[in-house]
């Protein structure tokens, strides 16, 4: 399948979502018009305070996410070199994988009082496992000898990473990115609605949501979605494709 051909079955996926949401639309009295709710979309998205919003939002994923991101690099390293790191860490990292986003969402809201570092905080503790996990298992599945074979010739380290230990990690990495990521998103939005946050997505579509503005709950939901779709296929995707285009 060409290149062409999957962006036509992408495109065709996204207008199929139209009869569905006219039919649901038809048959409830909750779900505004798909044709109303892009009426106003060009005056919503006109307005400043829409993108003061989302940029608080996004603010939070990526400094959370960037701070779980080098947590679970930082733990991944210490247990793929230490018996006993494994062991500890191995327990932190297990816990914070099982642990519910609603609970950690309500408990960094609770420990925090609703402070910024709070919502940052949880994107992180939720995120960090998954990139230690997955960095572990990149650097378990590396090829021994070639490192070693790295070491005889005295490779410098940033040789050695990116030649040796990267080609390994980052199928691993990406992999785990991509489920950070996502959960990020879930998180900060449960956050924002349990915290009370004044400012945010999760904000916004609560006060919508509790005063029944359903236009105005469709609208941010449609932003939402383009937002996530955009950092999945226009950053995460177009950069795993930068870094294996030696393939």
């Amino acid at each position: 399948m060409n290149k062409l051909q999957k962006q036509s079955l992408s495109i065709a996926a996204l207008v199929l979502l139209l009869p569905a949401w006219w039919i649901a639309h038809l048959n409830t009295t909750f779900i505004s018009s798909p044709f109303q709710v892009a009426r106003l979309l060009p005056a919503f998205l006109s307005e400043g305070s829409t993108w003061y919003n989302i940029g608080v939002t996004l603010f939070r994923v990526v400094a959370g996410l960037m701070l779980g991101i080098v947590a679970g690099f930082i733990a991944a390293f210490a247990m793929n070199h230490s018996r006993l790191m494994r062991e500890v860490l191995g327990y932190y990292v297990t816990s914070a994988l099982r642990t519910p986003s609603a609970i950690a969402a309500i408990l960094s809201v609770a420990i925090f009082k609703g402070s910024e570092f709070g919502y940052i905080l949880v994107v992180a503790f939720i995120t960090f496992p998954y990139m230690a996990v997955g960095l572990r298992d990149g650097l378990a599945s590396a090829d021994k000898g070639l490192a070693e074979l790295g070491q005889i010739y005295h490779l410098g380290l940033f040789t050695q990473i990116r030649h040796v230990t990267a080609p390994f990690v980052a199928p691993y990495i990406f992999a785990a990115l991509r489920n950070a990521h996502a959960l990020a998103w879930k998180v900060i939005v449960v956050a924002e609605i349990f915290g009370a946050a004044r400012v945010g997505f999760g904000a916004k579509f609560e006060h919508a949501w509790s005063y029944m503005l359903m236009d105005e709950v469709h609208l941010w939901l449609l932003v939402f979605m383009a937002l996530v779709l955009f950092a999945e296929y226009g950053v995460i995707r177009r950069a795993e494709k930068f870094v294996f285009r030696w393939r």
